[in-house]
């Protein structure tokens, strides 16, 4: 069970990295299409999506190593009715 957890977690990083640069980008481009913007809103939504990748990668990555330090310290959770380890 603890390998389906760190493997949602390397899921959950990874999709914290490319989909906010993706869809900013996306959508930037559909302005450019619907409305006849110039390359400028392509340039805006990038620094966007990359200013927000950092961002979400960087909160993932704290999440992931507090995770980590509950997993190393050694200390047994407390018994839930639901403990199938």
């Amino acid at each position: 069970m603890k390998f389906v957890s760190l493997l949602l977690w390397v899921t959950q990083f990874g999709f914290s990295a490319v989909f906010p640069l993706c869809f900013f980008l996306l959508t930037a481009n559909w302005l450019r299409t619907s409305y006849d913007l110039g390359i400028w809103v392509m340039i805006v939504a990038g620094i966007l999506g990359a200013l927000t990748t950092v961002s979400t990668v960087r909160s993932c990555v704290r999440a992931m190593r507090k995770e980590a330090e509950k997993h190393s310290t050694g200390q047994t959770p407390p018994i839930a009715f639901n403990d199938h380890d």
